[in-house]
């Protein structure tokens, strides 16, 4: 009789995931390297059923893509959380690598968000058809995983509702070869939070625009947080420079009163 698979999962929760990541960065950057060799960076003495299912897991988290028959390399993914150009992608790319694998973004749907009872969500992963053996382990990897994005406060930033739908290069056949018996890497769109807007294009948000016109200002500007930090900054510029202008244009107002 045919051994009856779980559906695909990762095995080890997104901040560990990260960890094991950031080994192979270091190592190596994005260099395409041989399965064996991930599985050295991330402390493995060589390729065995335990090395497979962490660098399975990288894979479901979209932080590794694969090269090449047993060759994989770090994603841009990856390089957004690591190394960041803001607090904004920094939080948007933890929401998509959160959300990438498929049980959690179905879990996600399922419970409008990802707070949900160990008993709700036990009964539910079972309906799903997963083995007792694998039920713990994703119920671990979901909490520690939602738990680390709430830390980083990535909820926060309404950005579950980022642009997921790259594509992958890898066939289905590739995919499921890379990952054994767990999920293949996909490129989810979780659903946005309730009450959550998708983050404004990188264009517009926090550009802010100024026409000062005599001892007026005239502001346009979509903020986040730190945006409202830097027009925090610009205002205490601008009463300065208004404050400037209101006393030069005094002085002038009063030469012409006395007749000078």
């Amino acid at each position: 009789m045919a051994r009856v698979h779980s559906p695909g999962y990762p095995n080890m929760s997104l901040p560990k995931a990260i960890a094991a990541v950031r080994k192979i960065f270091s190592a190596d950057r994005r260099n395409p390297i041989d399965r064996v060799v991930a599985a050295k960076h991330i402390g493995y003495s060589g390729q065995s059923g335990a090395s497979d299912k962490a660098l399975a897991s990288l894979a479901h988290y979209g932080l590794t893509e694969k090269t090449g028959k047993g060759e994989i390399k770090v994603s841009q993914l990856a390089v957004d959380i690591i190394h960041p150009e803001s607090p904004s992608q920094e939080a948007a790319s933890l929401m998509r690598a959160g959300f990438n694998p498929q049980v959690f973004k179905d879990i996600y749907q399922r419970f409008d968000g990802h707070h949900v009872s160990e008993d709700a969500l036990r009964s539910y992963l079972v309906r799903e058809n997963f083995q007792d053996i694998a039920i713990n382990p994703v119920m671990n990897s979901f909490y520690e995983t939602c738990r680390f994005l709430e830390q980083e406060k990535a909820f926060e930033s309404g950005s579950a509702g980022g642009n997921l739908d790259a594509e992958s290069d890898q066939s289905s056949d590739d995919r499921t070869n890379e990952m054994n018996d767990t999920a293949t890497i996909e490129r989810p769109n979780p659903p946005a939070p309730k009450g959550r807007e998708t983050p404004a294009a990188p264009s517009t948000l926090n550009r802010i625009d100024m026409d000062i016109k005599g001892n007026q200002v005239h502001l346009n500007a979509l903020l986040d947080l730190n945006g409202l930090s830097a027009l925090e900054k610009k205002i205490k510029a601008l009463k300065i420079l208004l404050e400037v202008h209101d006393d030069e244009t005094g002085e002038d107002n009063e030469d012409e009163n006395n007749g000078l």
